[in-house]
């Protein structure tokens, strides 16, 4: 299904839902249309390209790094949020720098229909950090700088909030590049595009790393997907987490 013909689909189920909402005074039916009207905004900033030329206040980026392997390009991006409340959908450019300066964009645009995070961040919880993975397979300058950007104000804009759901996160077998992962929403909020990460470090140096994006998890409900993963951990230990997009 094209993202546009997702946009309609998700939008007529919305304003039924709003509908019904309005008939029987029901909140949970009025949260789940509001739930659904987001992430079919969310699919329509993902069919315009992001540009970050500039980083605003609400998110530090502490550290910027990069893995290849097998053709493919990790960008690993650590993050912090210094406020008092969660922050979600800033959006974010990662690339290289090449000679003479030169910017290299790589997650501008994809024609993935589920790759509005690839420009954009889930949530981080107040005070709370974040590790970002991007893999791309488009071939890059090899010593070339990475750098990230991050955004002053989320698109499309997102209300603020206190509480952050919690999705857990387990890694249960590999096979070959890609890793067996438990998922469990412990919450009571629906995950739409939920966010994926996993990342493998010696030190201070990443050995490998993936991502990927499931397009729904209910609440109170268990999943098991597959992740690829750019690179070789190793021995290394694999952190794993799943990152909340729906906060309410």
């Amino acid at each position: 299904m094209s993202a546009a013909r997702s946009v309609r689909a998700a939008g007529g189920i919305a304003a039924g839902l709003v509908a019904a909402g309005a008939l029987t005074g029901c909140a949970t039916t009025m949260q789940e249309a509001s739930r659904l009207q987001l992430n079919a905004a969310r699919i329509r900033t993902s069919e315009v390209a992001t540009h970050v030329r500039s980083a605003g206040p609400a998110v530090q980026v502490l550290h910027v790094a990069r893995v290849t392997g097998g053709g493919r390009t990790a960008f690993i991006v650590e993050l912090r949020n210094p406020g008092r409340r969660a922050v979600a959908d800033l959006p974010i450019s990662v690339g290289v720098r090449a000679a003479r300066g030169r910017r290299i964009d790589v997650n501008a645009l994809s024609s993935a229909e589920d790759s509005y995070f690839d420009a954009h961040l889930p949530a981080i919880a107040a005070g709370g950090s974040l590790t970002w993975v991007y893999t791309t397979s488009r071939r890059l300058p090899a010593h070339a700088r990475p750098f990230a950007l991050v955004g002053a104000r989320p698109v499309p804009p997102l209300a603020p909030s206190a509480l952050v759901p919690v999705i857990h996160a387990r890694a249960q077998l590999s096979s070959g590049s890609q890793l067996s992962i438990a998922l469990r929403n412990l919450s009571s909020v629906p995950q739409y595009q939920l966010q994926v990460y996993a990342v493998a470090r010696s030190g201070s140096h990443y050995l490998a790393a993936g991502n990927l994006t499931v397009a729904h998890l209910g609440s109170q409900s268990t999943r098991t997907v597959w992740l690829p993963v750019v690179g070789k951990p190793g021995s290394a230990a694999l952190t794993v987490r799943a990152l909340p997009t729906i906060l309410n």
